[in-house]
């Protein structure tokens, strides 16, 4: 498809996705874009999907990371829960054993964190968490796979599944070029960037893929800047 094409999803591959990526170069971006999940609400929409599935008077609760990449979401999370008197345990899951690293290295000594090189599909379905979590994740993958992981995370999750992801829209698109062409000279940033948002999603995209994952009447809705946040009750 044309590559300004915003009617259905780009089929291109980040580089973010090629294995063997150099471990400092990855670091570097890992942290851009950490920074660019906080400015631009990314954070907040992850927390208020979690926020959502807690039941009430819930002072532990324990979530798994799909996808934790750098880090900075999962340990957004346990900080959200400290400075409201709750105790949160987050497990990130990884396949590229670089960014486990970079997480591990970043978030070294900080109380409820671990970061494993995992598969999801791996994981045993014999241990269950609270809530399960993907932040980023699903535009990387295909309908198909994206489907079936959805899946595996309903599978493992005991009050839901929170997805936090990207709106295909043209607004989005350039303006994310653009400030990744200004901002940043990272090739992986200024390369992945508007292609991330290409390979993102409708309204109507994610609530096929929740349909087909038998997620039950999963409440979607759109947050800035140009995301989608999905929670999913068990």
């Amino acid at each position: 498809m044309s590559a300004l094409d915003f009617g259905s999803r780009s089929a291109a591959l980040e580089l973010m996705d090629e294995p063997g990526l150099d471990a400092e170069e990855l670091a570097e971006t890992l942290g851009e874009l950490a920074f660019i999940n906080r400015s631009l609400g990314g954070h907040a929409s992850s927390l208020d999907g979690l926020a959502r599935l807690l039941p009430p008077g819930r002072r532990e609760f324990d979530v798994l990371d799909v996808g934790s990449g750098g880090g900075d979401t999962a340990r957004g999370i346990v900080e959200w829960a400290r400075r409201r008197g709750l105790t949160a345990r987050v497990h990130g899951i990884d396949l590229a054993p670089e960014a486990v690293f970079c997480a591990r290295r970043a978030h070294a000594g900080v109380p409820g964190l671990d970061f494993t090189t995992s598969d999801l599909f791996d994981l045993p379905l014999t241990r269950k968490y609270d809530v399960v979590h993907a932040a980023l994740l699903l535009h990387h993958l295909s309908d198909e796979t994206a489907v079936t992981a959805l899946v595996r995370m309903r599978e493992l999750s005991r009050q839901g599944v929170v997805i936090n992801d990207l709106h295909r829209h043209p607004a989005a698109y350039h303006s994310i070029k653009g400030l990744s062409s200004l901002l940043s000279k990272n090739r992986l940033i200024r390369h992945d960037a508007p292609l991330s948002v290409l390979r993102g999603f409708s309204r109507r995209d994610l609530a096929g893929l929740a349909r087909r994952a038998g997620l039950a009447s999963p409440e979607i809705s759109w947050r800035w800047a140009f995301r989608w946040l999905m929670v999913a009750r068990a």
